[in-house]
């Protein structure tokens, strides 16, 4: 026997054993560093930013602060998520508003001469330094993981000194055209005392007929800093916001939070922030070779866990970045939502996107209101942070709410937690659903459910009015009534309301649709002119209702998109991203990228250097969709099916991922080596069904801890009895290398930050 044949009998001895005998097999390697590997997505500026477009950000879910440089110095703004007005009424242009705090300015004795700037990923903190004509300034910001409290550190050189100044905004409706109106008065200014060492600005919100607070008690917001010298020119400054209503304690707490804060070592200070940042980003991986997109991709992640936790407010449109002046102070429904949380489940960080359905649970009496009580729950347009809005019941977007439940729903179905669909997650859309039966849904003479005159997002006009059975409507309605029968099923309910559920569901309306032209706005009108929502689409995307595994929905899924995107006149960077992702359905992935880029590149709403986006003022949704499409590149599961890889570019040779979430509480790890899928790893969280399409060329087999039984289901789906528990790797031929890490990058990386492209790689951007 020569020794290549007995290398492969002991090969095949060693993977019978491990296979068949239960013994343990070697699981895959993903001892992947972290730090050096996002150290290449970090943004860096080899001049220092000018402006909130391109300007450097920390946060912790609710504080936060986005930096720059100005004429007066470093410009710091300090906002936070949840401070909102409280005057009497809902409108969020004139009495429920998010409310602007103030900023500081660190000025320096010297005239800035040149400055440079890194945003660490891993650490989650912004550091750089500013020469001057008299020496350099050294500073690093981080806004602590888990306490309300932003850290400044200041190092100076030479001959150089700083002074630090509070500059608190007036306190009123950033509309211009809402100021002078009954009630919208601007609150007294806010003064500022010293205590115990500490200063605190402290903003009154007096309980006043001038402000329209009467009624309403008073409020209280405060920002209280402390300045801690520690000799050599070395400087700590620890800050602090807080917001009360009802009460007026928001000094008081912000003050606590400053002493204690400063009063720890601020070695253990730093570590248990970057902990909790370390642990967050191991959840998940991903690597693909366009350094660009990949770096945006990571950027998003960071964005996510600064803007929101799962115990914490819901994300509006400016997260804890708040700019002056913004004309979308509030949340807003009909999309921006929808697109902030999809990125979440997908991935495994639902913890932190969990702040959704926790946000609607605590106010689900306010989406009552909405609805007009009884048990109904709906949402209008936009809203204050309490999420009141009534939604009119004519004319209107009725399924906004249903549509933020969806979001909700893939996290259960990547999560599997039935406590959480039983408890919160079901009876939302069971009143979601009495809202629609209320109001919208309807028996006609044809024995079919239709829906009344409905609006699909911001199309219709004086020559486009709402019409019945409008898609967007309509698709959210019947993704609802899938998921009540599920729900029920599943959890074994006995729902009585089911019998009628049931009979909707049977008995339904279809899609209104045009032979040439695919799915139209509603009945009788026809996608007539070019729009950048996709809301009659949804039925496509994200529902996934119709598929590219039925020929004929195949068809109609071109027919419909194709003539959206021939008129991309009005379309936005979630327009294009939508796009890709309907392009991934089919295995596009060389038109998905395009779109992708189209998107970022946009000439009139392009992504800024910080992957901040703007249409006349912030809207946090874009980048953060982006992030989705990446992944659904990579990963995406309908129709009880996990597809892997399933659209990416032809240039793309090499990518990997670990650790994403697929629908069926999967964890789902693969790479992709010389244009070909090497492996795929999947464990099961909770043991439901196991059907994958790996893209494996060749005869697919499996790896374990046991023999599994493999099920070929046609049309590359692979079937496997994965148990709760267990994991499999699937491949083809020889068992590869099973191991994840970063794949070769085709770009220059660090392509975010300064617009200066040309000295991103060099030596001296080692800040």
């Amino acid at each position: 026997m020569n020794k290549t044949v007995k290398n492969v009998l002991v090969l095949m001895f060693l993977l019978f054993i491990t296979t068949a005998n239960g013994r343990s097999a070697k699981d895959i390697n993903s001892s992947i560093d972290y730090a050096t590997f996002l150290s290449r997505n970090d943004l860096l500026w080899t001049k220092m930013p000018t402006g909130w477009t391109d300007g450097a950000f920390t946060g912790n879910g609710k504080t936060g602060t986005i930096f720059y440089e100005n004429k007066d110095g470093l410009y710091f703004e300090i906002s936070r998520t949840d401070a909102y007005d409280h005057r009497n009424g809902t409108s969020i242009y004139t009495s429920r508003y998010r409310l602007p705090n103030g900023h500081f300015t660190l000025s320096y004795s010297g005239k800035s001469v040149n400055g440079e700037m890194r945003l660490d990923l891993w650490n989650a903190e912004a550091r750089g330094v500013i020469h001057t004509d008299k020496g350099a300034i050294r500073f690093r910001n981080f806004t602590h993981s888990l306490e309300d409290v932003i850290v400044l550190e200041v190092n100076l050189e030479g001959n150089e000194r700083f002074d630090l100044k509070w500059n608190p905004d007036t306190i009123q409706t950033s509309r211009p055209a809402e100021r002078g109106k009954p009630g919208t008065a601007p609150y007294p200014m806010p003064t500022t005392k010293m205590v115990d060492g500490t200063f605190v600005s402290i903003q009154t919100m007096p309980e006043s007929e001038l402000y329209n607070t009467n009624g309403m008690g008073e409020g209280q917001m405060a920002t209280a800093w402390k300045v801690v010298e520690n000799g050599q020119g070395h400087y700590l400054v620890f800050i602090s916001e807080n917001y009360s209503y009802p009460g007026t304690d928001a000094a008081d707490k912000a003050l606590n939070s400053v002493k204690e804060a400063a009063g720890q070592d601020i070695l253990s200070f730093e570590n248990t922030h970057r902990e909790w940042w370390h642990n967050f980003y191991k959840k998940s991986f991903i690597s693909i070779p366009n350094s660009r997109l990949e770096s945006f991709y990571w950027i998003q992640m960071y964005k996510m866990a600064s803007a929101t936790r799962g115990d914490g407010p819901m994300i509006d449109l400016a997260g804890p970045w708040y700019k002056p002046g913004t004309p979308w102070p509030g949340i807003w429904w009909n999309l921006n939502v929808q697109c902030t949380y999809a990125p979440f489940p997908f991935a495994n960080h639902s913890e932190e996107g969990s702040s959704l359905i926790n946000w609607l649970w605590k106010y689900r009496k306010n989406l009552e209101k909405n609805a007009y009580g009884e048990g109904r729950y709906a949402i209008g347009r936009s809203c204050p942070i309490t999420l009141e809005r009534e939604i009119r019941t004519s004319n209107d977007e009725a399924g906004n709410l249903g549509w933020a439940l969806f979001n909700v729903w893939e996290q259960y179905r990547c999560s599997m937690d039935d406590q959480m669909l039983r408890d919160k997650l079901y009876p939302l859309i069971k009143g979601h659903y009495l809202f629609y039966m209320k109001y919208y849904v309807e028996k006609l003479a044809d024995g079919k459910f239709h829906l009344k005159n409905s609006s699909s997002p911001e199309y219709t006009k004086a020559d486009y009015p709402a019409p019945p059975d409008c898609n967007y409507n309509l698709s959210i309605f019947k993704w609802m009534l899938r998921a009540m029968l599920y729900t029920n099923d599943r959890l074994k309910l006995n729902d009585p309301l089911l019998a009628e559920v049931k009979t909707v569901f049977s008995n339904l309306t279809d899609y209104p649709s045009d032979p040439q032209e695919g799915f139209m706005i509603g009945k009788d009108q026809k996608f007539s002119y070019s729009h950048r929502h996709w809301s009659h689409l949804m039925m496509i995307y994200p529902f996934y209702e119709y598929t590219y595994d039925n020929k004929a929905q195949g068809e109609q899924i071109d027919r419909s998109l194709n003539h959206w995107l021939s008129d991309p006149a009005a379309f936005r960077g979630y327009s294009w991203f939508s796009a890709a992702s309907m392009k991934a359905m089919n295995a596009e992935g060389d038109s998905a990228v395009a779109y992708i880029i189209r998107s970022l590149d946009h000439p009139r709403f392009p992504t800024r250097p910080n992957t901040f986006y703007i249409e006349a003022g912030p809207v946090i949704e874009t980048p953060l969709l982006a992030a989705r499409t990446i992944q659904d590149l990579m990963l995406t599961s309908y129709n009880n099916v996990i597809r892997v890889f399933p659209a990416l570019p032809k240039s793309w040779e090499e990518a990997s991922f670990h650790s994403m979430r697929a629908e069926g509480a999967f964890l789902v790890s693969a790479k992709r080596q010389y244009g070909q899928t090497s492996f795929v790893r999947v464990e099961s969280l909770a043991g439901e069904p196991c059907r994958v399409k790996t893209g494996l060329s060749g005869v697919v087999k499996a790896y374990g801890s046991r023999k599994y039984k493999l099920t070929s289901e046609g049309n590359g789906v692979t079937g496997i009895d994965l148990k709760k528990g267990e994991w499999v790797v699937f491949y083809s031929g020889k068992l590869p290398d099973l191991s994840i890490k970063p794949v070769a990058v085709t770009d220059p990386i660090n392509y975010w930050g300064t617009i200066t492209k040309s000295t991103k790689n060099s030596e001296k951007n080692n800040i």
